[in-house]
């Protein structure tokens, strides 16, 4: 499992590495990588390393903080957050309660206040132990040469390595339109498969009444199948006490009722992000619901409400996805 995940603006690419090499000295895996597996989609890939690693950086500037995609991956990563000011721009609302690290005056030094607090931060963490001290610091000491004393050269690029543990992710190429995305990468090959049904419902539940993004048709259908299922199961074991011989009702649909219920906004979620995925508005999703629930309030009068939400759920489930970025995110099947 790698350590460190770190989120961050294109525009911020030098200031990331300068963090993602000072954490390496230190020992930490860090990942800031911007290649993924052949046949692996980008969304569910880095959806899938964030939720492997130990801590998530993000670093929040002036950039960062207007980047839907960042603030999407600090949401995701929350309980494992440490945000980081790159200038002195604020966090976006909703973060603010989150002490960010301050290193707008950090200049690259290993050995400044503002980086020792931020690196032990990281590290403590990361590890659930104190940093090793003294913090490992990656620069030279300067070299004497013929005419006086001269700064060492910079330190060669990180090198991509898409086959360890460790490197980091940078933004997404232009064309591609993202920024900040990062993630973990966890050793042995027992990252979560991309693109699985457990994954999307998975998915579903961790954005649990947040329909903000897009979701691809597989991911709804797996969750309307999956809520199907459950919801079948729910009836059985309430239809197991029987049935009022007055009402031709179950005697029990207390077990219906909660699973109804708890399947509900995470059902309005990825409906929200389904039409999201066709750049139409999300609010439209509130209309099957509302028409659903009125349908099962009327009881037979309600049959034709219910039959027009389950056509409309079933036009948003096939409602083709526009291609590349849209107003509501990246492509979710972008390579």
């Amino acid at each position: 499992m790698t350590d460190v995940f770190i989120s961050y603006a294109r525009e911020d690419g030098a200031q990331a590495e300068r963090i993602a090499r000072g954490l390496e000295a230190m020992g930490l895996s860090v990942f800031w990588d911007n290649e993924i597996p052949p046949g692996q989609t980008w969304a569910d890939y880095i959806e899938s390393k964030l939720n492997q690693c130990n801590v998530a950086v993000v670093l929040w500037s002036e950039h960062s903080t207007k980047s839907q995609w960042v603030r999407e991956e600090a949401r995701m990563g929350r309980s494992k957050l440490i945000p980081a000011k790159l200038d002195v721009a604020e966090a976006p609302f909703g973060f603010g309660d989150v002490q960010a690290a301050d290193l707008s005056q950090w200049g690259g030094d290993y050995n400044h206040p503002q980086w020792g607090r931020f690196a032990n931060a990281v590290f403590a963490k990361a590890r659930g132990s104190a940093a090793p001290q003294p913090a490992a610091a990656p620069q030279a000491p300067p070299q004497q040469q013929a005419g006086g004393w001269q700064a060492p050269p910079p330190p060669p690029p990180l090198h991509h390595q898409s086959q360890q543990s460790q490197g980091g992710w940078q933004t997404p190429p232009p064309n591609q339109q993202q920024q900040g995305w990062g993630g973990g990468a966890q050793a042995g090959g027992a990252a979560i498969a991309a693109n699985s049904p457990i994954e999307y419902i998975q998915k579903c539940f961790r954005l649990y009444i947040d329909g903000k993004g897009r979701a691809r048709r597989a991911e709804y259908w797996w969750w309307a199948l999956f809520s199907v299922v459950l919801s079948i199961v729910a009836t059985v074991v309430d239809l197991s006490f029987g049935m009022n011989p007055y009402t031709g009702m179950p005697n029990s649909q207390i077990l219906s009722m909660i699973v109804g219920l708890a399947l509900l906004a995470p059902t309005v979620s990825v409906m929200s992000r389904r039409l999201h995925d066709s750049d139409k508005s999300g609010w439209i999703a509130a209309a099957p619901i509302a028409l659903s629930i009125v349908g099962g309030m009327l009881g037979m009068v309600g049959g034709l409400f219910s039959l027009v939400a389950l056509v409309a759920m079933i036009v948003i489930g096939v409602l083709p996805g526009t291609v590349g970025p849209n107003q509501f995110g990246p492509d979710p099947k972008a390579p």
